[in-house]
Parts: C-alpha cells; sequence; structure tokens
C-alpha cells in the first residue's frame, strides 16, 4: 500500500530510472572471451542489489560507502548472470574500470520518461536523489529525462550519500515537499527504503523479476506499473 495523499515522488537514478548498459558489458566480457547471456543481465543486477543488502547488514553505515559497494556490485552482477566465479572476479574490475570512465548506468529504463510524464500530468513533483560522482545530472539528460524531473541531488555534490537520512531531508527542502506526501523509489532495499524511512519518507522498491521476495514495502516490477497504480483515479 502507498501512502494516502501523495504528491512528490522521489527515485533513485542507477538501478531504477537508467540500468547499467548490458549490451556494452557483453561487449566488454566477449572481447576476453566470457560468453554471457543477455538476458540474464537483469537477474544478475537483482543479485547484485541483494548483495549491496547483505554488506551492509555486516557492515555498519560509517565504515561503508557507494566507492565501497561499487566494485562488488559489478562481480556480484556478473555471477548472478551467469558467470563462472573465477571469470566474474578478473572481469569485474575492468567493468569497474569502464563504469569509472563513462558511467555505465546510462540507459534509460524503456518506460522511464512516459511514466515521470505520466506522474507529473498527475500532478506529482518528481525528482531524483542519487548516489552519483557528479555525473547524474549528465547522464539522465542524455537518457532524455531530466526535463520530467524537477531537480537533481547529486550526492557527489551535496558530500552526503544515502541511506543517511540528511540526504532526503535535502531532498524535502529543495523542493518544499513533505515526508508523509512523499514517497522514495528505489532499488536496493538497505539504501533507498531504509534510507528514505529514516527520513519519515515511505520508500517503494522496483523489482522488475520477484527476485527481492517479500519485503515490508511495496514493490512493482516496472516506473509503467508505479505510476499506473499512482495515477488511478487522479487523470
Amino acid at each position: 500500500m502507498f501512502p494516502s495523499d501523495l504528491d512528490t515522488v522521489l527515485f533513485d537514478a542507477g538501478g531504477t530510472l537508467v540500468h547499467v548498459d548490458y549490451d556494452f558489458v557483453v561487449e566488454l566480457a566477449s572481447g576476453e572471451g566470457v560468453a554471457i547471456d543477455r538476458a540474464r543481465m537483469p537477474h544478475g543486477d537483482v543479485a547484485a542489489r541483494l548483495a549491496v543488502d547483505r554488506r551492509l547488514h555486516r557492515v555498519a553505515h560509517g565504515d561503508d560507502s557507494d566507492d565501497a559497494r561499487v566494485p562488488h556490485y559489478f562481480e556480484s552482477l556478473l555471477l548472478g548472470a551467469g558467470v563462472p566465479a573465477e571469470a566474474a572476479r578478473e572481469l569485474g574490475p575492468k567493468v569497474r574500470a569502464a563504469h569509472l570512465a563513462d558511467g555505465l548506468w546510462r540507459v534509460p529504463y524503456v518506460d522511464a520518461a512516459e511514466s515521470l510524464a505520466a506522474l507529473r500530468r498527475a500532478g506529482f513533483a518528481t525528482a531524483v536523489v542519487s548516489n552519483a560522482d557528479g555525473r547524474v545530472r549528465a547522464i539522465l539528460d542524455a537518457a532524455g529525462l531530466l526535463g520530467e524531473l524537477d531537480f537533481v541531488i547529486d550526492s557527489h555534490e551535496e558530500g552526503v550519500e544515502k541511506p543517511d537520512p540528511e540526504i532526503f531531508r535535502r531532498a524535502l527542502a529543495r523542493g518544499g515537499a513533505e515526508a508523509a506526501r512523499s514517497l522514495y523509489v528505489g532499488d536496493i532495499y538497505a539504501v533507498d527504503v531504509l534510507g528514505a524511512r529514516a527520513a519519515g519518507i515511505a520508500g517503494c522498491l522496483i523489482d522488475p523479476t520477484g527476485g527481492y521476495g517479500d519485503v515490508d514495502c511495496p514493490r512493482v516490477a516496472s516506473l509503467a506499473e508505479l505510476a499506473e497504480r499512482l495515477t488511478r483515479g487522479r487523470v
């Protein structure tokens, strides 16, 4: 169930509005002699998100950071996509190096632009709160999504990152929004849902493969499903 009287929907960027460039990773792996089934990549993404959750349960938030999580993310993604463990260990740093050079979370989900537009037509304010490296605004612009957002908060610019509730509080202040009338949509429970909840904001998970199973927050399989559920009866 979503909170009633919502008027603001805040989004994560990577894994929520844009995903890893799967075709690039498959091609990079092929060049290294590793074959990846492109259809398995979304499942690898969910496996990586679950690995981040497990990591955050083991490591105190104060001793962890997005930079520390990303290398493990790519190796877990490869493993979840069916890459053998030894090959994933060798390939993971090369995928990370490509990400550091060009930013791999850059392909918009097919329903992202229309879903954001539908929310705005229904009267919702929309914005992004992302753990990023200063490039997220440009990535969203290149993906054709920036025009559907009221503002973007990049953790690199703010000096604070999720799951610290402070970055969510800054988003509320930036948009003049109330926590009780806002929803945060992300892809990693421990980072996105728990971080938002600590700031008094309800959380929702994008879970396209159903890999998260039962969690204590709403889940949707796609942005289109989210938009349909939130706009039902409003337009």
